[in-house]
C-alpha cells in the first residue's frame, strides 16, 4: 500500500496499533482465530484499511494497520469489532451461551497508539521554529 493516502483535501499516513479483548477476557479466541483473521481481512477490504500485522492470543488481539485518514481511530475500532463480534457470535452460538450472555463479543474499551514517519523529537522543534 502507498505510505501516503491523497483525496481531494487532504494527504495523510495513519498508522494504528489497537489492542483489545473478548467480553470478561475470556480465552476463546484460539477457537475463533481462522475467523477472526477472515473477518478483520473483509472489514479492512470493505473501509479501505490494510492490515499489516495481526496477532490473535487467547484473550485478546493486536492489530497493526495503514488506516484511510478519513476514520477516527474511534471509527476504525468500531468497524472491526461490530462487524467481526457479530458474526462470530452467530458462527458460534455454543460460545454465545456459555461465555457472551447479554449480547456482544468484544469488551468496549480498547487501547489504540500511533506510528508515523515522524517523531516527537522531529515534529516539536520543527512546529516550534516555523514562523506564524
Amino acid at each position: 500500500m502507498e505510505e501516503h493516502r491523497s483525496h481531494a483535501h487532504s494527504v495523510g499516513s495513519c498508522k494504528y496499533h489497537f489492542v483489545w479483548c473478548p467480553k470478561y477476557r475470556h480465552p476463546v479466541l484460539g477457537v475463533v482465530e481462522d475467523d477472526v483473521r477472515e473477518l478483520f481481512a473483509e472489514t479492512a477490504d470493505h473501509f479501505g484499511h490494510e492490515i499489516l500485522a495481526l496477532e490473535i492470543a487467547d484473550d485478546h488481539v493486536h492489530l497493526f494497520a495503514q488506516c484511510d485518514p478519513r476514520h477516527s481511530p474511534s471509527d476504525i475500532a468500531r468497524q472491526f469489532k461490530s462487524y467481526s463480534g457479530k458474526h462470530l457470535l452467530e458462527r458460534y452460538p455454543e460460545i454465545r451461551e456459555s461465555s457472551f450472555w447479554g449480547g456482544g463479543f468484544w469488551k468496549s474499551g480498547y487501547y489504540v497508539g500511533t506510528t508515523g514517519a515522524v517523531s516527537e523529537e522531529v515534529a516539536e522543534p520543527y512546529i516550534e521554529k516555523t514562523e506564524h
